[in-house]
């Protein structure tokens, strides 16, 4: 099932406004390992012409995420603008992160894969439950070093020195 096709064939050329809303069948058709039960509005820009379509994508919503730390579900905001582009060409290929080659007798657009890309890479790394969120702000503010190779304050450098590394200070 598509959710977001637009057919292109019969487009005129200029500006076309579309929108979309997804929910949880749309998250159901992809892989749930990032997110659930997605409440999106997507609205698309298209500018055709002769050689190219620009798509802009405006993606605004919630997901829903499976809190790192307590295992908790909680709702997740989503406010992504990502700009697209179809060019035509003898193949359909992809030619970039941003732009797909298609060609000439293409008759829609899906963009099902696009927004559920962008919202997984939206989203962030280490998924806290916002209670934990004064936790993290903390921790980020102090920069709390895990490892260092170096000496910390208050430690004094051992005197003894590695005789292998008195030779390579005497190369010049």
């Amino acid at each position: 099932m598509k959710f977001t096709e637009i057919k292109i064939s019969g487009l005129r050329e200029g500006t076309h406004l579309l929108k979309f809303s997804l929910d949880h069948q749309f998250s159901e058709s992809f892989s749930t390992d990032f997110f659930t039960c997605p409440k999106l509005e997507i609205e698309v820009s298209l500018q055709t012409s002769d050689t190219i379509i620009r798509a802009e994508l405006a993606i605004k919503g919630n997901v829903v995420l499976v809190c790192d730390r307590s295992l908790e579900e909680f709702t997740y905001p989503v406010l992504e603008n990502v700009t697209h582009f179809f060019k035509y060409g003898e193949e359909e290929k992809e030619l970039s992160d941003e732009i797909d080659m298609i060609s000439q007798e293409r008759i829609s657009l899906d963009f099902d894969q696009l927004v559920y890309d962008i919202v997984a890479l939206s989203l962030p790394q280490k998924k806290l439950h916002p209670r934990f969120s004064d936790d993290t702000a903390e921790n980020d503010e102090e920069g709390i070093m895990v490892y260092s190779s170096g000496n910390s304050e208050g430690e004094t450098e051992n005197d003894e020195n590695d005789p292998r590394w008195d030779i390579l200070k005497n190369l010049n």
